[in-house]
Protein backbone atom coordinates (compact mmCIF):
# COMPACT_ATOMS: atom_id res chain seq x y z
CA UNK A 1 0.00 0.00 0.00
CA UNK A 2 1.30 3.48 -0.80
CA UNK A 3 2.05 5.53 2.12
CA UNK A 4 -0.30 8.35 2.10
CA UNK A 5 -3.74 9.23 4.55
CA UNK A 6 -6.17 11.70 2.93
CA UNK A 7 -8.37 12.83 5.89
CA UNK A 8 -10.93 15.15 6.96
CA UNK A 9 -10.32 14.37 10.19
CA UNK A 10 -10.15 17.31 12.76
CA UNK A 11 -6.52 17.28 14.49
CA UNK A 12 -5.86 20.66 15.91
CA UNK A 13 -8.73 23.10 17.18
CA UNK A 14 -9.05 26.78 18.51
CA UNK A 15 -12.54 27.92 19.88
CA UNK A 16 -13.05 31.27 19.09
CA UNK A 17 -15.48 33.97 20.54
CA UNK A 18 -18.23 33.39 23.42
CA UNK A 19 -21.17 32.25 22.40
CA UNK A 20 -25.04 32.44 24.10
CA UNK A 21 -25.89 30.32 26.64
CA UNK A 22 -27.48 26.41 26.72
CA UNK A 23 -27.40 25.40 23.13
CA UNK A 24 -26.78 28.27 20.84
CA UNK A 25 -24.40 28.02 18.57
CA UNK A 26 -21.17 29.47 17.91
CA UNK A 27 -18.59 29.52 15.29
CA UNK A 28 -15.21 27.41 16.09
CA UNK A 29 -12.50 27.17 13.72
CA UNK A 30 -10.70 23.64 13.60
CA UNK A 31 -7.70 23.15 11.87
CA UNK A 32 -8.17 19.94 9.65
CA UNK A 33 -5.52 17.25 7.57
CA UNK A 34 -6.21 17.16 4.07
CA UNK A 35 -3.11 15.49 2.77
CA UNK A 36 -0.96 13.47 4.98
CA UNK A 37 1.90 11.87 3.17
CA UNK A 38 4.40 9.53 4.61
CA UNK A 39 5.76 7.78 1.90
CA UNK A 40 5.66 4.09 2.77
CA UNK A 41 5.68 1.56 0.61
CA UNK A 42 7.49 -0.69 -1.55
CA UNK A 43 11.09 0.45 -3.44
CA UNK A 44 10.58 1.81 -6.90
CA UNK A 45 6.54 2.72 -6.53
CA UNK A 46 5.36 5.61 -7.34
CA UNK A 47 4.14 8.34 -5.54
CA UNK A 48 0.01 7.66 -5.19
CA UNK A 49 -1.24 8.86 -8.44
CA UNK A 50 -4.46 10.47 -7.12
CA UNK A 51 -2.45 12.68 -4.90
CA UNK A 52 0.25 13.75 -6.83
CA UNK A 53 1.51 14.99 -10.24
CA UNK A 54 4.97 14.54 -11.73
CA UNK A 55 6.49 16.41 -14.56
CA UNK A 56 10.15 16.96 -15.46
CA UNK A 57 12.07 15.16 -18.48
CA UNK A 58 13.07 12.06 -19.67
CA UNK A 59 15.76 11.37 -16.60
CA UNK A 60 13.45 12.64 -14.00
CA UNK A 61 12.35 10.17 -11.67
CA UNK A 62 10.07 10.34 -8.14
CA UNK A 63 9.69 6.87 -6.40
CA UNK A 64 9.70 5.61 -2.73
CA UNK A 65 13.09 4.41 -1.34
CA UNK A 66 11.53 1.21 0.59
CA UNK A 67 12.33 2.81 4.01
CA UNK A 68 9.57 5.61 4.36
CA UNK A 69 10.83 8.41 1.91
CA UNK A 70 10.27 9.88 -1.38
CA UNK A 71 13.07 10.20 -4.05
CA UNK A 72 12.75 12.90 -6.07
CA UNK A 73 14.42 14.36 -9.32
CA UNK A 74 11.46 15.87 -11.11
CA UNK A 75 8.87 18.66 -9.84
CA UNK A 76 6.02 16.87 -8.14
CA UNK A 77 2.87 19.00 -7.72
CA UNK A 78 -0.05 17.87 -5.79
CA UNK A 79 -3.11 16.86 -7.89
CA UNK A 80 -6.09 19.37 -5.89
CA UNK A 81 -5.82 22.67 -4.78
CA UNK A 82 -6.61 24.08 -1.51
CA UNK A 83 -9.02 27.06 -1.49
CA UNK A 84 -9.04 27.57 1.80
CA UNK A 85 -8.02 30.89 2.98
CA UNK A 86 -5.80 29.92 5.87
CA UNK A 87 -3.58 27.23 5.96
CA UNK A 88 0.00 25.23 6.39
CA UNK A 89 1.98 23.27 4.01
CA UNK A 90 5.26 21.27 5.78
CA UNK A 91 7.44 19.13 4.52
CA UNK A 92 10.55 17.48 6.19
CA UNK A 93 13.42 17.16 3.44
CA UNK A 94 16.82 16.44 2.53
CA UNK A 95 18.35 18.18 0.14
CA UNK A 96 21.56 20.79 -0.49
CA UNK A 97 20.36 24.33 -1.40
CA UNK A 98 22.25 27.24 -1.99
CA UNK A 99 19.02 29.02 -2.07
CA UNK A 100 15.38 28.60 -2.30
CA UNK A 101 13.25 27.41 0.32
CA UNK A 102 10.70 28.52 -1.50
CA UNK A 103 12.08 26.41 -4.59
CA UNK A 104 11.95 23.15 -2.08
CA UNK A 105 8.08 23.73 -0.75
CA UNK A 106 6.62 25.53 -3.39
CA UNK A 107 2.97 26.88 -4.16
CA UNK A 108 1.68 27.69 -7.98
CA UNK A 109 -1.73 28.50 -8.90
CA UNK A 110 -4.22 26.59 -10.06
CA UNK A 111 -3.18 27.25 -13.36
CA UNK A 112 0.14 25.91 -12.95
CA UNK A 113 2.10 28.84 -12.57
CA UNK A 114 3.95 31.25 -10.03
CA UNK A 115 1.58 33.79 -8.09
CA UNK A 116 2.03 37.42 -8.65
CA UNK A 117 2.85 39.58 -6.02
CA UNK A 118 6.56 40.00 -4.00
CA UNK A 119 9.11 38.19 -2.02
CA UNK A 120 10.72 39.46 1.05
CA UNK A 121 13.66 37.94 2.34
CA UNK A 122 13.60 37.55 5.79
CA UNK A 123 16.83 35.33 6.92
CA UNK A 124 18.96 32.69 4.78
CA UNK A 125 17.56 29.83 3.98
CA UNK A 126 20.65 27.96 2.60
CA UNK A 127 20.87 24.47 4.19
CA UNK A 128 23.29 21.51 4.09
CA UNK A 129 22.35 18.05 2.28
CA UNK A 130 23.57 15.97 5.21
CA UNK A 131 20.63 16.39 7.38
CA UNK A 132 16.75 16.48 6.96
CA UNK A 133 15.06 20.13 7.50
CA UNK A 134 11.76 21.05 8.03
CA UNK A 135 10.33 23.11 5.38
CA UNK A 136 6.66 25.05 5.83
CA UNK A 137 4.38 27.74 4.00
CA UNK A 138 1.81 29.02 6.45
CA UNK A 139 -0.59 31.23 3.61
CA UNK A 140 -3.13 33.22 4.13
CA UNK A 141 -5.74 35.38 1.73
CA UNK A 142 -2.71 37.58 1.38
CA UNK A 143 0.37 36.10 2.51
CA UNK A 144 2.61 33.24 2.56
CA UNK A 145 5.61 32.95 4.80
CA UNK A 146 8.08 30.10 4.58
CA UNK A 147 10.07 28.61 7.20
CA UNK A 148 12.86 26.35 7.58
CA UNK A 149 13.14 24.31 10.72
CA UNK A 150 10.87 26.73 12.68
CA UNK A 151 12.47 30.07 11.28
CA UNK A 152 11.17 31.97 9.19
CA UNK A 153 12.85 33.31 6.18
CA UNK A 154 10.83 34.22 3.34
CA UNK A 155 7.92 36.22 2.81
CA UNK A 156 5.49 36.39 -0.03
CA UNK A 157 2.95 39.15 -0.46
CA UNK A 158 -0.20 38.16 -3.08
CA UNK A 159 -1.09 40.10 -6.18
CA UNK A 160 -4.37 38.16 -5.87
CA UNK A 161 -5.38 37.43 -2.62
CA UNK A 162 -6.92 34.44 -1.56
CA UNK A 163 -6.56 32.00 -4.70
CA UNK A 164 -6.66 28.44 -4.96
CA UNK A 165 -2.84 27.18 -4.23
CA UNK A 166 -1.50 23.55 -5.35
CA UNK A 167 1.57 22.66 -3.29
CA UNK A 168 5.01 21.83 -4.98
CA UNK A 169 8.15 19.99 -4.02
CA UNK A 170 10.72 20.50 -6.29
CA UNK A 171 14.55 19.85 -6.07
CA UNK A 172 16.29 22.48 -8.21
CA UNK A 173 18.49 24.64 -6.23
CA UNK A 174 20.07 28.07 -7.60
CA UNK A 175 19.21 26.98 -11.15
CA UNK A 176 20.63 23.32 -10.85
CA UNK A 177 18.64 19.71 -9.92
CA UNK A 178 19.90 18.89 -6.29
CA UNK A 179 20.63 14.83 -6.68
CA UNK A 180 19.51 12.85 -4.17
CA UNK A 181 16.52 14.54 -2.81
CA UNK A 182 14.50 12.39 -0.35
CA UNK A 183 11.34 13.55 1.29
CA UNK A 184 10.22 12.27 4.69
CA UNK A 185 6.34 12.95 4.61
CA UNK A 186 4.58 15.62 3.38
CA UNK A 187 1.00 17.33 5.36
CA UNK A 188 -1.16 20.09 4.46
CA UNK A 189 -3.66 21.69 7.50
CA UNK A 190 -6.18 24.14 6.58
CA UNK A 191 -8.60 26.19 8.50
CA UNK A 192 -12.34 25.90 8.74
CA UNK A 193 -15.14 27.50 10.29
CA UNK A 194 -17.96 24.63 12.22
CA UNK A 195 -20.49 25.00 14.40
CA UNK A 196 -20.20 23.94 18.19
CA UNK A 197 -23.50 24.52 20.09
CA UNK A 198 -22.75 23.99 23.85
CA UNK A 199 -22.95 20.98 25.11
CA UNK A 200 -26.33 20.00 27.38
CA UNK A 201 -28.02 17.06 29.01
CA UNK A 202 -30.68 15.00 27.23
CA UNK A 203 -29.91 16.12 23.83
CA UNK A 204 -29.59 13.98 21.04
CA UNK A 205 -25.89 13.85 19.07
CA UNK A 206 -24.93 12.45 16.32
CA UNK A 207 -20.96 11.19 15.03
CA UNK A 208 -19.27 14.06 12.90
CA UNK A 209 -20.87 17.12 14.53
CA UNK A 210 -19.58 19.53 17.36
CA UNK A 211 -19.99 20.85 20.74
CA UNK A 212 -18.61 22.83 23.20
CA UNK A 213 -18.05 22.44 26.79
CA UNK A 214 -15.68 24.69 28.86
CA UNK A 215 -14.53 26.48 25.70
CA UNK A 216 -12.82 23.20 24.36
CA UNK A 217 -14.84 22.20 21.11
CA UNK A 218 -15.17 18.24 20.74
CA UNK A 219 -16.23 16.04 17.95
CA UNK A 220 -19.03 13.53 18.62
CA UNK A 221 -17.79 9.87 18.12
CA UNK A 222 -21.55 7.59 18.31
CA UNK A 223 -24.82 8.56 18.61
CA UNK A 224 -26.49 8.84 22.04
CA UNK A 225 -28.60 10.96 24.17
CA UNK A 226 -26.76 12.92 26.73
CA UNK A 227 -27.48 12.24 30.21
CA UNK A 228 -26.23 14.40 33.06
CA UNK A 229 -22.54 13.43 34.13
CA UNK A 230 -21.48 12.36 30.51
CA UNK A 231 -19.98 15.77 29.98
CA UNK A 232 -17.59 15.52 26.99
CA UNK A 233 -14.29 15.68 29.03
CA UNK A 234 -15.52 12.85 30.97
CA UNK A 235 -16.94 9.92 28.70
CA UNK A 236 -14.20 10.02 25.70
CA UNK A 237 -15.63 6.82 24.27
CA UNK A 238 -18.67 9.39 22.98
CA UNK A 239 -16.40 12.56 22.53
CA UNK A 240 -13.04 13.49 21.19
CA UNK A 241 -11.25 16.15 21.64
CA UNK A 242 -10.42 17.75 18.54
Amino acid sequence: MRGRVLAAAVTVLLATGVAGHGGAAEAATVTRTVLSDGFSGDRGDRPADDVWAVSGGRDSYAALDGEGRLALNAVLRTEKTFTQAYGRAEARIQAWRMDGAWRALSVLDANGRVPAGSLETLASDRVDGDDFHTYAIDWTPSTLTWSVDGRKVLRFTRAEQGTPLMVVLNPASGGYYSTGMLVDWVTVRTTVQVDAPKWKAFTDYEPGRFVEYKKVVYKVREAHTSLPGWQPDLVPALFAKA
